[in-house]
């Protein structure tokens, strides 16, 4: 802590309370030496003469008196140093706290700013490529004939129906459904394995038109069925939907 100044009554306080209690040790020395040699002499003790430790004892409790509001005092204004420090200590907290909580909270406005202003682009993005979705469906068991020890061969009514369907925010207005379908370790490009609802695409279909179902409070799913009767490749089938908000 640095050094405190003394206040001008203080200080005044504290030269009066040293110069009194100066003025009654050397007024109370003087008195005691000469009652001392009074008595060497064998001279009486006068009214005078008692007077005089009574007076150096008045004049020290004068100085007590003004020691003690001087000390107090100081204490006083101590104790106030001591509270103006804290307080200006906490206001420099306080102050660096909020400018903290500021910054903090700005960045977070801004970086909100960045993602809302983001989000309408990368909507507009999904929505010009599409949404994909892939199935993968197995070969058709062919259904043993009880006439027969070979197997029948897999008709598309016995066939397993699978349903491809792909997720799409619920306010999105369908523009267009792509079908794809190609055997399951064929390296044809997709682009190049298109078919229609409805085409045969060696022993497997899409079947139909496309469907909507909903899928939550927030989106819907786009499916369209598949089917595959071929007893000797696995397929994939594929979707693309394509959407606008």
């Amino acid at each position: 802590m640095d050094t405190m100044s003394f206040s001008d009554s203080v200080l005044a306080a504290m030269i009066g309370a040293g110069a009194t209690l100066f003025t009654a040790l050397l007024n109370l020395r003087m008195s005691w030496r000469k009652e001392l040699k009074e008595r060497e002499r064998g001279q009486p003790i006068t009214k005078k003469t008692r007077r005089g430790p009574v007076l150096a004892i008045f004049l020290l409790m004068i100085a007590c008196a003004i020691g003690g509001f001087a000390f107090s005092q100081y204490l006083m204004a101590q104790g106030e140093s001591e509270a103006r420090s804290l307080q200006a200590e906490l206001r420099s907290s306080v102050a660096e706290i909020s400018a903290a909580a500021k910054r903090i909270e700005q960045a977070s406005v801004e970086k909100r700013g960045k993602s809302d202003a983001g989000a309408p682009r990368a909507d507009a993005q999904r929505a010009d490529d599409g949404i994909a979705a892939v199935a993968g469906v197995a070969p058709c068991k062919p259904r043993q004939s009880k006439s027969s020890k070979s197997a029948a061969p897999c008709t598309e009514q016995e066939a397993a129906q699978i349903t491809v369907c792909a997720q799409v925010p619920l306010a999105a207005q369908v523009k267009d459904v792509a079908l794809f379908t190609r055997a399951q370790d064929s390296q044809q490009p997709w682009s190049e394995s298109a078919v229609s609802p409805g085409q045969d695409a060696g022993q497997a279909r899409f079947q139909d038109k496309y469907f909507e179902q909903p899928d939550g409070a927030a989106s819907k799913q786009v499916c369209s069925r598949f089917v595959n009767w071929s007893a000797d490749k696995a397929r994939l089938a594929r979707i693309v939907v394509k959407y606008s908000l």
